[in-house]
């Protein structure tokens, strides 16, 4: 049985092979091996016109994954060689590739083997994967609708809404930039030269779309009946700091003092900071009113549903590869998933609990 995912990457590079080798190709870019299983691999050199030349594959580490035959003998013109890739423990591993002729540069021909535990747990994370992506995407219409029948913002949180596009526009330049620039990507590869662009398509086509919502509701918010709601002075001050961070890292860049690369994953860290405070106004703001009239609970629930299902995928991943640390090494990504649960939950308690029925009260100005 075979199970192919974009988490299980074979990348294979030619670099400096002279007149040795004119091409090689693969049957596949893509591999998943469970423990226990195997998976073929057919490589093709074409155009090979040397005799003696070997090249031998060395797992990084073979407790993992094994690759048999462990040495290609080229042979002249045109060849198939197949690989057989066996998954021996979860985990993940490299091999690298070696010639016994010095003038042949492989630096750049590896393979990535992803050894999961089991085919099924990977479904399920895929799962969980799409339901909690779809969840976030939607969770923006419930208040969008909210806001239109009513005709009102009243009770919708404007310093949320700003820090809200702040947040969304801060991680659309990371991944704007790491997608669509190619000067950008390859300071990527100098820093990590066999890693993976960390961005995908659905990364960017997620991250347009959440802009244009929040843009949508801002527009809302100038056009529907508001009361007396505005940003608060402390939202202001802090969007005052955050203008200035992208003034003195601009200057910085232009000087040549910060590189474009470190400001992009700046700018991710800004996104998660501002994750962690966009919701403190709109919980204020409920407690100070005793309502939570005019915030959306199917928000809420939709993104409780999606940071649920984002940390149960952390941990089906965790085991399935049998990689905690991705966990308890890089507590960053755990710990928002974490707090997403920890807020929502509390907003659930406010709506359905603690002002149950409440009328609606006026908006203070300020969350403070």
């Amino acid at each position: 049985m075979l199970c192919y995912q974009n988490a299980g990457v074979v990348l294979f590079f030619i670099a400096g092979i002279g007149v040795v080798i004119g091409e090689i190709s693969i049957s596949t870019k893509e591999v998943l091996v469970q423990t226990n299983d195997v998976t073929k691999i057919s490589v093709t050199v074409r155009n090979a016109s040397t005799l003696g030349v070997q090249i031998s594959l060395n797992a990084q580490h073979e407790d993992i994954v094994s690759v048999l035959p462990t040495t290609l003998f080229l042979q002249p013109f045109n060849e198939t060689y197949e690989l057989v890739v066996r998954g021996r423990t979860a985990g993940h591993s490299e091999v690298s590739a070696i010639s016994n002729d010095t003038s042949i540069v492989l630096s750049d021909i590896y393979l990535i083997t992803n050894v999961c535990n089991s085919y099924v747990v990977d479904i399920l994370s895929k799962i969980a994967g799409w339901i909690y992506i779809i969840s976030w995407g939607s969770s923006f219409y419930p208040q969008i609708y909210s806001n239109y029948k009513r005709k009102s913002v009243v009770g919708l949180n404007f310093d949320y809404v700003g820090f809200n596009l702040i947040g969304y526009v801060s991680f659309g330049i990371f991944i704007s930039g790491l997608y669509f620039v190619p000067y950008l990507q390859q300071e990527y590869f100098a820093l990590y030269p066999r890693g993976l662009i960390p961005v995908k398509t659905n990364d960017v086509v997620y991250n347009f779309h959440g802009t244009f919502a929040v843009l949508l509701t801002i527009f809302q918010c100038c056009i529907y009946e508001r009361a007396r709601q505005t940003v608060s002075n402390i939202a202001k001050v802090l969007m005052g700091i955050l203008a200035l961070f992208y003034i003195v890292c601009g200057i910085l860049i232009a000087t040549g003092a910060l590189k474009w690369l470190s400001f992009l994953y700046y700018c991710s860290y800004l996104k998660l900071i501002i994750t962690l405070l966009k919701y403190i106004p709109q919980a204020y703001m409920n407690y100070k009113r005793k309502s939570t009239s005019g915030w959306s609970i199917g928000l809420v629930l939709l993104d409780l549903t999606g940071g649920l299902l984002s940390v149960v995928q952390m941990i089906l991943d965790a085991y399935n590869y049998n990689d905690w640390l991705s966990i308890f090494g890089n507590p960053t990504k755990f710990g928002l998933g974490l707090f997403n649960i920890f807020i929502h939950s509390f907003f659930i308690t406010q709506h359905y609990v603690l002002y149950r029925e409440r009328p609606l009260e006026p908006a203070p100005k300020t969350w403070v």
